[in-house]
């Protein structure tokens, strides 16, 4: 039976926020790890989930600057307003860091002014960081205190088999495997499934050669930096990541996590006119038309006209989708502020996840062994 621990903290007057807090059962419940930025697109998405869906999920979401926002608390605050509960994570790409991260990558005191952003009566809980060179016995007393003040804890690791001797130790030292959430990131997977396949097995076997019981959920994302080389005005591409997680064995093994269709590593963005594109999500593909603007012809209608009439668009996922629904408002004229690409992005994501998370909760019984 699960159990939540309901908390009423009144802030603002009358306002009343209740508060769940995130617990083993809920980490025993996740089904699909979808994983964001604190970027305003990516936020909108996820804001414009359905309410079931939204409910269900218990995202991973990275602090990065937003917009002219750049301290870590003042985002960490705009995240809150976004996401009912998620594991909170530090971007420390370089292009996209909050001013003052490195404050909150100090090992001192078991990285104590990282954890002291988040209060244990929240549904926020604190990925577990370490700095690059950082002490060992630091980042494991990190785990060990976020476990102790929130009752889990989430250890995300980008780096593999570098990481890996930091996170068995971690295995050991907690109260509770069960209430860990181990992450193994992948990042940019198109291309690369069988050497990030042969990856996946080794850091899973090492972890559960400690201890059979260590959850644990694999991230990657195959949405490329730009499609245009996949097809000048359409193309299909297929969601790689969904392989991997099904080559390593499925749900019977790991928990499905992506980068919610965002390109997932860092680089600068170039200063050019952009062509008017749409992204149509499927369970298992990203379809996308491409269309310049032309002499009384808007290059996004004719992009929503061309998902509208192709085989893969699906009438009632509009019903679910505010994605979806942008589409189809889009075919009869461009709604405001959807001119450009952000609100694009965020119709992207909105899918995606939307999708990924429709599939996840189909019961499966996947009798695959590891």
């Amino acid at each position: 039976m699960r159990l939540h621990l309901p908390l009423q903290l009144a802030k603002l007057g009358p306002a009343i926020r209740t508060i769940m807090m995130i617990t083993s059962d809920d980490l025993d419940s996740i089904k699909y790890l979808p994983c964001l930025r604190s970027r305003r697109a990516e936020m909108r998405g996820y804001s414009e989930l359905n309410p079931e869906t939204k409910q269900g999920l218990i995202p991973l979401v990275s602090i990065g600057k937003l917009g002219a926002t750049s301290s870590v608390e003042q985002v960490l605050a705009n995240v809150k307003r976004t996401f009912s509960r998620a594991f909170i994570d530090l971007n420390c790409n370089s292009n996209q860091v909050c001013a003052d991260y490195e404050s909150y990558l100090n090992s001192d005191n078991h990285y104590s002014e990282w954890r002291d952003l988040f209060s244990a009566d929240e549904n926020y809980v604190p990925t577990a960081v370490f700095a690059p060179g950082g002490n060992v016995r630091s980042f494991i007393r990190q785990v060990m205190e976020i476990e102790r003040k929130h009752g889990v804890v989430a250890i995300r690791s980008k780096n593999g088999a570098q990481d890996l001797a930091a996170i068995q130790s971690a295995i050991s030292a907690v109260d509770d495997v069960n209430n860990v959430l181990f992450i193994f990131d992948f990042g940019y997977v198109r291309g690369a499934i069988s050497p990030r396949e042969a990856e996946a097995r080794r850091l899973i076997s090492a972890l559960r050669m400690i201890d059979s019981s260590a959850r644990i959920a694999l991230v990657g994302s195959s949405y490329p930096r730009s499609v245009a080389a996949y097809g000048e005005e359409s193309g299909a591409l297929e969601i790689e990541e969904r392989e991997l997680h099904a080559q390593v064995g499925g749900d019977a093994v790991a928990i499905y996590g992506d980068h919610s269709s965002i390109y997932p590593e860092p680089f600068e963005p170039s200063i050019s006119r952009f062509v008017p594109r749409i992204d149509y999500c499927l369970a298992d593909s990203w379809i996308y038309r491409r269309y310049r603007d032309r002499a009384n012809v808007s290059g996004y209608v004719h992009c929503a006209n061309s998902v509208l009439e192709s085989a893969d668009w699906d009438p009632a996922f509009a019903q679910r989708s505010w994605g979806a629904a942008k589409i189809q408002e889009t075919a009869s004229g461009v709604p405001a502020g959807f001119a450009a690409p952000a609100n694009w992005i965020a119709a992207r994501v909105n899918m995606h996840i939307e999708r990924q998370w429709m599939s996840t909760t189909i019961d499966e019984d996947d009798d695959v062994d590891f």
